[in-house]
């Protein structure tokens, strides 16, 4: 075997530890005043037993969401969020509705009062160099009682609704995707995430999968539980779902800010009513997509 020959096999047997060794430090890396725009599409199709009857809804949802970071340090980032979209269309139960932020005869009509009252919603927070949330101002918005012309909607768009909430101290914000830990993470190796709130339970485990020259790609898969409640035609009702997600992320390699999440959640469950307890299944896709803008 010549010279030549043993090195190309020397080379094509390394080459997959080589791959397997990679490690990323998951420190994101964000510039005083750059604007970092979020644009969140949704599809869900959902299947309602009532009466012995199947009722189908279809609702597609968007939403344009900005971060500006405000001030930046090697132990902190600052960052202001505001909502500037909020936009749905919705067949279901014999109804149409489309609704736009953006189309000024939409935001005052029937539907704009409520939508307006998710677009006044800012809050700033303060994030560590891996995206954990340190302080958020204000920690949270006052809970006020549901407008029934957006119960049902908000009910299916919830991924939408929830862009408006300030994530919790502690917790991980939209830039935390990789773990704070020594020597960083490699290639191959997972991590998991928990949390709870009064009507949400989830666990969802990453793995990184792959670094190219430009990306860092993650998978994840998850289970959650889901408690909530609505009017419907004039009665209360308390949906509880089981839901099973999965999805794959692309950060940017040298900021570590996501450029696209994609996420497919099946859910199964019942809404208990006036009617009885009413069999529930739904399917989603979402779609995240990032720009991120230098500051002027």
């Amino acid at each position: 075997m010549s010279r030549q020959t043993l090195f190309l096999l020397a080379s094509l047997l390394s080459a997959p530890f080589c791959l397997t060794a990679q490690t990323v430090d998951g420190k994101v890396k964000l510039q005083q005043a750059q604007q970092i725009e979020i644009t969140l599409e949704t599809k869900t199709t959902i299947a309602q037993q009532a009466m012995g009857q199947s009722i189908d809804f279809n609702v597609d949802a968007g939403s344009l969401h900005l971060y500006n970071v405000t001030n930046t340090t090697e132990d902190n980032h600052s960052l202001r969020h505001t909502v500037k979209k909020i936009s749905f269309k919705f067949d279901g139960m014999g109804q149409k509705q489309a609704f736009n932020s953006d189309n000024p005869k939409d935001l005052n009509g029937q539907m704009g009062k409520p939508v307006k009252e998710l677009l006044d919603k800012k809050y700033d927070m303060i994030i560590d160099p891996y995206g954990k949330v340190k302080l958020a101002m204000p920690e949270s918005f006052p809970n006020k009682e549901a407008d029934s012309r957006m119960a049902i909607i908000s009910s299916m768009m919830k991924e939408v609704i929830e862009v408006v909430q300030p994530p919790k101290a502690g917790k991980s914000s939209f830039f935390r995707v990789i773990p704070e830990k020594e020597g960083g993470v490699k290639v191959g190796e997972s991590w998991t995430e928990s949390g709870a709130t009064l009507t949400d339970k989830y666990e969802t485990t990453y793995v990184l999968t792959a670094v190219t020259d430009s990306t860092v790609l993650v998978d994840f898969t998850g289970i959650a539980n889901t408690v909530t409640k609505a009017e419907m035609m004039g009665s209360e009702t308390t949906t509880t779902l089981s839901h099973k997600l999965s999805g794959k992320i692309i950060l940017d390699k040298a900021t570590l800010i996501i450029k696209e999440k994609t996420t497919t959640t099946e859910s199964t469950g019942t809404t208990e009513s006036t009617f009885g307890n009413l069999p529930l299944t739904s399917k989603s896709t979402s779609v995240i997509t990032v720009v991120v803008k230098a500051g002027e």
